[in-house]
C-alpha cells in the first residue's frame, strides 16, 4: 500500500496534462500546485517567504512568479481590511475558467477531427466500391466506430487487407475487424503483427502439406528413384 502517494489532493488532471496550453512553465505549475493545496484550507494568501521555504526558490522569484500568474489571468489576489488590519486573499477561479474553456476547445477540435476522418473514410469506401454507399453500408461504418469502437485507422487497415486478398466487401472487412478484436488488435501496428504471424503460419502449413511422404515400412525409399 502506498501510504503517502495515495493521500488525496484535488488537482485537475487537465492542469497537469495541458498546463503548457495555459502558457505557463513547470516552475509556475509548482507554485499553482502549492496554492491549490492551500486553497483546500483557506483563501488567505500565504507570504512569499512561506512559499519559498517549501521550494528551491527565493522570495523574489516567488513574487515574480505569482505576479506573472496574475498577469496571465490565472490567479487573482484581492486586498481586504477589517479592524484596521489588511489581509490578502487569492482565488483560482480564473484558472478554473481557463481550464473549462480549454476543455471545450479541445472537445470541439476532437469533434471536427473525427468528422473529417469519418468523411475521408466514407469517401475511400465509395472509391473502392466504385459506387455510392447504401444506407445500410453507411450504418455499418458508423456501427464499427461508435459501437465496436474500431478506430478509423484500423478500418482503413482492414480495407487494405481486403484489397490485398481481392475480397472487397463489407462482410469480409467485418470478419477481419471481428478477428482482430478477438486477438485484441487495437492499432495498425497490432494488425501488422497479426498479419505477419498469419503469413508465417500459412507458409509453414504449405510446407508441411508439400512434404513428401514415403512408405518406409513397405520398403519405399526416395533414394532409389
Amino acid at each position: 500500500m502506498l501510504q503517502f502517494i495515495n493521500q488525496q489532493l484535488a488537482v485537475p488532471k487537465s492542469l497537469i496534462k495541458d498546463y503548457t496550453k495555459l502558457n505557463i512553465n513547470e516552475t509556475e505549475l509548482v507554485i499553482l500546485l502549492k496554492l491549490v493545496l492551500i486553497s483546500s484550507e483557506t483563501s488567505e494568501m500565504p507570504s512569499f517567504e512561506a512559499i519559498a521555504q517549501e521550494t528551491s526558490l527565493d522570495e523574489n522569484q516567488v513574487a515574480a512568479l505569482i505576479q506573472g500568474l496574475i498577469q496571465k489571468d490565472i490567479l487573482t489576489v484581492t486586498v481586504g481590511h477589517s479592524d484596521q488590519q489588511y489581509s490578502e486573499h487569492f482565488s483560482l477561479t480564473p484558472l478554473d475558467e481557463q481550464l473549462s474553456e480549454l476543455a471545450d476547445k479541445m472537445s470541439n477540435n476532437d469533434s471536427i477531427e473525427k468528422q473529417m476522418n469519418f468523411t475521408q473514410l466514407f469517401e475511400r469506401f465509395e472509391v473502392q466500391f466504385g459506387r455510392p454507399l447504401t444506407p445500410i453500408e453507411m450504418q455499418t461504418l458508423t456501427h464499427w466506430i461508435d459501437t465496436d469502437h474500431h478506430s478509423v485507422e484500423l478500418i482503413h487497415a482492414a480495407m487494405d487487407e481486403a484489397v490485398v486478398h481481392d475480397k472487397i466487401s463489407f462482410k469480409y472487412i467485418d470478419r477481419i475487424l471481428l478477428n482482430w478484436k478477438k486477438r485484441n488488435v487495437k492499432t495498425v501496428d497490432d494488425s501488422r503483427t497479426v498479419r505477419k504471424d498469419y503469413q508465417q503460419t500459412k507458409q509453414f502449413t504449405k510446407t508441411v502439406e508439400n512434404f513428401p511422404v514415403f512408405d518406409w515400412v513397405n520398403g519405399e525409399n526416395p533414394y532409389d528413384k
